[in-house]
């Protein structure tokens, strides 16, 4: 998909990955890349899906939808479900493209294998603006209403993170309460206002906003919450460029970031790597099951859906909401 203002390319077989999204009049791709690259293959290594694995394997750099399960891999009413969910990883169909004068649009449709889930995406790029619009619905095709996780995961990297910073309305953040605290580097469990968050190692606070130089170390993972509006943007100031997105806080109202600058030693990084997310969420960080106990979920109706809007974009200027005034570059 293409304007002149920007370039999307789009990976159908692959959960309707995006995998590069272009700011033409910079040539800045924001989409993060795996430095080692990934080779094709027609399904996932027949290996022990320990430590991620089912996604680490094959995680070559894209944004992606992560449902009905969360982050962790586990058991969803019987269906065994890998980390993020199998939507991310199987052929979605392109069922139309319709290109105007003033719009290219495009829709792509994902069946679910080992839940009654459809997952529907519209694409819509307009000829005079900057942005993406989005239009993403969730549907059940079961008798009985199905609680899900649902988040978005897009992956940033490129040229764009150096000297960034992630500005964002979120008032809160909180660390995942991990099985082994010792494996972070920030407090386990910590809760306070974003966007500082003291480190696990001596306490000292970090400013989770600020994207860290490539291999300094870095390395961690935080969820925002509380949101004043629901929209984010990676902005560099010397570059005067951001990418911005906005979403529906009903929908999704909480928004975890990770960001690594060369902070996962070994697998599945082995000290690569230099990327930031903002990926807006339905639930907090969480197991599925405690997810489900706490009442922590998004519940699509029997036979019904649900259905949420975005947009995305370069941008230049970093503060929402862009898409009042249809961005232009």
């Amino acid at each position: 998909m293409e304007n002149a203002f920007c370039r999307i390319a789009l990976w159908p077989e692959m959960g309707g990955a995006i995998v590069s999204y272009i700011d033409l009049a910079s040539g800045v791709d924001i989409i993060w890349r795996n430095l080692y690259g990934q080779p094709p293959r027609v399904r996932v290594l027949d290996q022990p899906t320990r430590n991620g694995s089912d996604l680490y394997d094959v995680m070559d750099g894209s944004w992606y939808v992560s449902l009905p399960n969360g982050f962790f891999s586990g058991d969803y009413f019987g269906a065994p479900l890998g980390t993020h969910g199998e939507l991310r990883s199987l052929p979605w169909a392109v069922t139309d493209i319709a290109a105007t004068r003033e719009e290219v649009r495009v829709t792509l449709v994902g069946h679910s294998v080992r839940t009654p889930l459809v997952y529907h995406r519209q694409l819509s790029l307009r000829r005079d603006s900057a942005l993406m619009h989005w239009r993403e619905t969730l549907e059940n095709r079961w008798t009985e209403p199905l609680p899900v996780a649902w988040l978005q995961h897009p992956t940033w990297g490129g040229p764009l993170l150096d000297g960034a910073q992630l500005i964002t309305p979120a008032r809160k953040v909180n660390v995942f309460k991990a099985d082994a605290p010792e494996s972070l580097q920030l407090r386990s469990g910590y809760r306070g206002k974003w966007p500082f968050v003291p480190e696990r190692v001596g306490g000292k606070l970090r400013d989770c906003s600020i994207v860290p130089p490539t291999g300094s170390g870095r390395d961690h993972s935080v969820q925002l919450t509380d949101f004043e509006a629901g929209w984010g943007c990676v902005w560099n100031q010397r570059r005067q460029l951001g990418f911005a997105l906005e979403w529906d806080l009903k929908i999704f109202p909480y928004a975890w970031s990770w960001n690594c600058s060369g902070g996962v030693k070994q697998y599945p990084l082995w000290g690569e790597g230099h990327i930031i997310t903002l990926q807006p969420s339905t639930s907090p960080v969480g197991r599925w099951p405690d997810l489900l106990r706490a009442g922590a979920v998004l519940t699509v109706p029997a036979r019904g859906n649900v259905s949420t809007t975005m947009t995305t974009g370069f941008v230049a200027t970093p503060r929402g909401a862009w898409s009042k005034t249809e961005a232009t570059r």
